[in-house]
């Protein structure tokens, strides 16, 4: 993945086109509400991040928006983790 997200950046940065890849782990918001034991599951979710707090599809947007905008415009060929600490960085 990483490899593939630095030839794309070399390939497409020249045209402008800037390459990022967004970690965010699990979504509790992407369970269905009647899936059996889902409180179980996003209790565990919660207690494997450092924030103790489960990312959001709100943050993932919010997130994107930044990436997508002026403000990260010499953010290319990078990751942008936002999984509250559960996924370390690598």
């Amino acid at each position: 993945m990483e490899g593939l997200r630095r030839q794309w950046a070399t390939e497409l940065g020249p045209h402008g086109v800037r390459v990022v890849t967004m970690v965010t782990g699990e979504i509790v918001e992407t369970i269905p509400r009647q899936a059996e034991g889902r409180a179980e599951i996003e209790e565990g979710i919660k207690k494997a991040t450092l924030l103790n707090r489960t990312t959001t599809l709100e943050d993932v947007g919010s997130t994107a928006c930044f990436i997508a905008s002026d403000k990260a415009a010499a953010i290319t060929n990078a990751t942008v983790n936002i999984s509250s600490g559960a996924i370390p960085d690598y």
